[in-house]
């Protein structure tokens, strides 16, 4: 089969927006041809790569999923033609899809991307916000063209951003709060609230460490959650210094002795084959932030 460029940026498309009519909006074409286009692409594949599922909606197939791989890899080139053919002009031209955690969204992105617009007014930016896991599969299926990651993962590159001192956050009125700081040790036996989005690992690896199980009374999404809770005397959180911007009445901080630290990096597929607009991200991300870092990792 001969693919053109109208069918694969469709596919992608359909992907990208679950739905085969959002997907003929962005690129101008109504919901019977793009049902026309996929029928026909299908058939002369003799395969499916779409169906249907009452509670997802539009679910690409297994062979749909990795056929979707290669074909951002194919506009992910495109792309680059694109910027050379610019660039030989004179013009900077090029797109670079972000995929980052909430509190990597709140944190990092808006000031990246201020100073990207800024400097660099030829470049489109996309972001998608979700979570840790998230952001690790979007860039497993190439659906972002780099992210903001938590902790090492062998499956991409990684570009070392910032390390996070974690520190503990206590009711004014739990025992602790007479501590200038807490020592690890302190903290057995305490009602914990454990958040999700990367906060798991490394806080089981710092009770693991001290040969401590942690007592684990909730476990949510948000951190905003987690911080209402320990305002009702709930529990204590661990969570990491970068992570808060401000505290609720009655809740405080407290360092962790010794003093433990995570990683946040930036990821990408494949470091050797990113495009001009990856590569300013990168570049801009790591002079707004990457000089901020401590010295000890866990």
């Amino acid at each position: 089969m001969v693919w053109n460029e109208t069918q694969i940026q469709l596919l992608v498309k359909i992907s990208e927006t679950g739905s085969f009519t959002k997907a003929g909006e962005e690129l101008h074409m109504t919901q019977p041809a793009v049902s026309r286009i996929v029928a026909a692409v299908e058939s002369e594949l003799g395969t499916k790569l779409i169906v249907r599922n009452k509670r997802k909606g539009v679910v690409f197939t297994d062979v749909g999923e990795r056929i979707l791989i290669l074909f951002r890899n194919v506009l992910g080139e495109l792309q680059k033609v694109d910027e050379l053919v610019a660039a030989e002009k004179g013009l900077e031209i090029g797109k670079v899809h972000i995929g980052a955690y909430p509190t990597a969204c709140t944190r990092f992105i808006p000031k990246i991307i201020r100073t990207m617009e800024e400097k660099h007014p030829g470049l489109e930016i996309k972001l998608s916000e979700g979570s840790v896991d998230q952001v690790k599969e979007w860039l497993r299926t190439r659906s972002v063209d780099v992210g903001i990651t938590i902790s090492p993962d062998h499956d991409f590159d990684i570009i070392p951003l910032v390390q996070d001192e974690f520190i503990v956050v206590i009711h004014s009125n739990h025992p602790l709060v007479q501590n200038e700081f807490i020592q690890i040790p302190e903290l057995e036996g305490e009602n914990l609230i454990l958040g999700r989005g990367g906060y798991e690992a490394p806080v089981h690896a710092i009770f693991n460490e001290f040969k401590m199980k942690p007592k684990v009374r909730f476990v949510v999404d948000h951190l905003d959650t987690a911080l209402s809770m320990v305002k009702e005397d709930l529990g204590i959180i661990i969570t990491t210094r970068g992570a808060l911007s401000s505290l609720p009445e009655q809740v405080i901080l407290r360092e962790l002795k010794p003093n433990m630290f995570r990683d946040i990096n930036i990821a990408v597929p494949d470091m050797n084959d990113i495009s001009n607009a990856t590569d300013v991200f990168i570049q801009t991300a790591c002079s707004l932030f990457s000089d901020k870092t401590s010295k000890r990792g866990i």
